[in-house]
């Protein structure tokens, strides 16, 4: 199954810009006027003060049975004067970036509820309907618990990760595609359907499977195609296009090629589209470029959110799948840096080759026990943090090279080799991703610990305690410590590693 959704979503107003409500109007009148014309599946997610606008009401009125309305929750001024609740963006801001007062974890869990609500009542009284679709740049547990539970939504989005960007740091997460969360923690896979919220969560933007996870780290090397050194990358490292990466055709189609040439494990997934925030640039020749495109590929579905979110469920309706997105080389430097990511229920791990270097970049485990920051109060600052447990950690511990494979050799190959097993080869070695762990045929491994989060190295693993949450990566290979890290010996060429939370 692969599938494209294209999906903007709607800001009234936006205080950075000068005669930003008419700015914003006319790019979602544009977007809205290329998707009639491409006559494709699309989403528009309102947000409240959009929602209740009679322009948009107007825009929206006869837009078609291709077009899905759903929500767009951030919260702003007219939102929380409704419910009776103070505004507490700066002076003059109807709509602010900051987590206090911008999102959902910024309220009590009950007033977050209130908030919900109030949206949904006035989605209904205009349009007829509860949407079916909800997202945001952040949600929060009680948010998606109430949306799923009294709404019945079919499909929930937040954003990719990132690191310090605007208001907020999503660190770990399931890479892309689409997951299960746990009710304690939006940001988590479930690892039982007990503890499960049924709709799936889908991530935003179709982030850079080589360069979003660190940004300039890979960007250059001894052969550059669009970069050369000294060149600075404007932008975000997304399908966005208003950012350098979205506006290259060339990209685009290496994008592509990412997310459904390369080997998915059966479910593949991007989002097309723009925030009209950014309608004081031209950005709609950019998004025809990569409309044009997307129509051209083989096997690729064009569907509004909630259809896709209804057709994760009937494809999976027990737990989170596996997939993965291959990049099987860069869009800068060519063959020099491959990299592969693997999702399942249990864990998100990144191999990266950069040149002779062979990398476990990211390992993050998931576990649904683990509450998120906000679960039962109100977030308190301008900024606001989702994470999952690390184990390898290669952007907050900058000091770290994550799992180095010692004398690895050639190029990466990617195979599926069990209905939930990504096989991933090279020259005189191999790893298998699965859900029960990781199985390494390889040279010895060198692991450098680097990160906030404490980890010791003992015979049977290494034993990691991240903000008093204590779990342990098990393994069968030889574990041999050395001050700061550890390297890992294979036993007859290979050793495995499985993840234990309840320690």
């Amino acid at each position: 199954m692969k599938i494209i959704n294209i999906m903007n979503f709607v800001r009234q107003v936006d205080p950075r810009l000068e005669n930003s409500e008419q700015i914003l109007f006319e790019a979602t009148r544009a977007e809205l006027a290329l998707c009639r014309e491409y006559d494709l599946e699309n989403t528009f997610l309102l947000q409240y003060d959009a929602l209740i606008d009679p322009r948009y009401i107007e825009l929206f009125s006869d837009a078609g049975d291709k077009t899905e309305l759903g929500l767009w929750l951030e919260i702003v001024q007219p939102l929380v004067e409704a419910v009776g609740l103070p505004w507490r963006g700066r002076p003059g801001w109807k709509w602010d970036w900051h987590v206090v007062p911008g999102f959902s974890m910024a309220y009590t869990p009950a007033q977050r509820k209130s908030l919900i609500d109030e949206c949904m009542r006035r989605f209904r009284e205009i349009y007829g309907y509860y949407p079916a679709t909800v997202g945001s740049w952040l949600l929060d547990s009680v948010t998606a618990a109430h949306l799923a539970d009294e709404y019945g939504v079919s499909a929930l989005a937040i954003c990719r990760d990132q690191v310090n960007t605007d208001a907020y740091t999503l660190v770990g997460g399931y890479f892309n595609q689409a997951y299960y969360p746990s009710r304690k923690n939006i940001f988590t896979p479930a690892q039982t359907k007990e503890n499960q919220l049924p709709v799936p969560v889908f991530r935003l933007l179709g982030p850079d499977p080589v360069h979003n996870y660190d940004n300039e780290r890979h960007l250059y090397g001894e052969s550059n195609r669009f970069l050369k050194r000294g060149e600075k990358y404007k932008g975000c490292y997304t399908m966005e296009p208003v950012w350098g990466c979205g506006a290259q055709p060339e990209i685009m189609d290496w994008f592509f090629d990412c997310y459904f040439a390369g080997e998915s494990m059966g479910f593949a997934y991007t989002q097309l589209g723009q925030e009209n925030s950014f309608g004081s640039v031209d950005f709609i020749p950019n998004l025809r470029m990569q409309l044009d495109k997307a129509i051209r590929l083989k096997d690729v579905r064009f569907m509004k959110m909630c259809d896709a979110g209804e057709a994760f469920r009937q494809k999976y309706p027990d737990l989170t799948p596996a997939t993965s997105v291959c990049a099987m080389r860069d869009w800068n430097r060519g063959n020099e840096v491959q990299s592969v990511y693997y999702d399942c229920a249990f864990y998100t791990a990144n191999l990266l080759r950069d040149g002779e270097k062979l990398t476990l970049r990211a390992l993050y485990l998931f576990d649904e026990n683990v509450p998120e920051h906000y679960l039962e109060k109100a977030c308190e600052t301008w900024d606001a943090e989702y994470e999952n447990l690390p184990l390898v950690d290669t952007i907050r511990g900058e000091d770290s090279d994550g799992l180095v494979f010692l004398g690895a050799r050639g190029n990466l190959k990617t195979e599926k080799t069990g209905p939930d097993t990504l096989t991933v080869r090279w020259d005189n070695g191999s790893i298998s991703f699965s859900p029960d762990g990781i199985s390494v045929y390889s040279t010895p491994c060198k692991l450098a610990f680097g990160g906030p989060d404490v980890k010791t190295a003992e015979g049977s693993g290494i034993l990691c305690e991240y903000k008093g949450n204590r779990y342990r990566m098990l393994c069968s290979g030889r574990v041999q410590a050395y001050p700061g890290g550890c390297m890992i010996d294979p036993v007859d060429g290979c050793f495995t590693l499985r993840f234990k939370t309840d320690v």
